[in-house]
């Protein structure tokens, strides 16, 4: 695995990552949360390889992160106005929102405020999960990341220990389309009272 330092890198190391990603490669990247790996959502060999080297259950959708409200508004044009004001009360932030998306659901979040200016030359929306084996400790530094995860990852960005170092909370806000209340998932870098500040009580 090669391995790119964030103050270092140039428009050319970002090139590299993205070369990366078109090519069905996984990568390695800081976020404010934890470390996480990433592929291009619509390569299903890059999809099925970070499914296989996570260990993670493929009945668990992968979360998909955008460049800003934007770029993921236009992904679901369908979706009431009132269902966007709850997700900006959350997005930027240590968050994955579930939202409505088609048949299914989709898992969303948006690039980090102090990543965002290096992640728009990425090509969003990313699949992205936590760099750790199924079910372990998620890693907040590049060095905690295991060796079977990193042998996989073509390169990885080293930007020093994650700000927050605790993986996102989820909060699925399919329930307020039936007028029902949010309901929290995995209580995580952003606690359950400030959720519930921003957004109402959760259930």
């Amino acid at each position: 695995m090669q391995i790119l330092r964030f103050n270092d890198m140039k428009a050319g190391d970002w090139a590299e990552v993205v070369a990366a990603i078109g090519r069905g490669r996984l990568v390695c990247l800081p976020t404010d949360t934890v470390y996480g790996i990433a592929c291009d959502p619509s390569n299903d060999r890059a999809v099925d390889l970070l499914y296989a080297v996570k260990g993670r259950d493929r009945g668990k959708p992968l979360a998909l992160m955008f460049a800003d409200m934007e770029q993921l508004r236009s992904r679901l044009p369908e979706l009431p106005d009132a269902l966007w004001r709850r997700v900006a009360a959350l997005l930027p932030g240590p968050v994955t929102v579930v939202l409505p998306g088609g048949a299914g659901s989709l898992g969303a979040r948006l690039a980090p405020a102090r990543f965002s200016e290096v992640f728009a030359r990425l090509p969003l929306p990313l699949a992205m999960t936590s760099a750790n084996l199924s079910g372990e400790p998620e890693p907040h530094v590049l060095g905690e990341v295991p060796p079977a995860i990193g042998d996989a990852c073509e390169l990885a960005v080293d930007d020093g220990p994650c700000e927050l170092g605790r993986a996102t909370t989820v909060v699925d806000l399919r329930p307020l389309i039936e007028g029902s209340r949010p309901r929290l998932l995995r209580e995580g870098a952003l606690e359950r009272a400030r959720l519930e500040q921003l957004i109402g009580a959760c259930r």
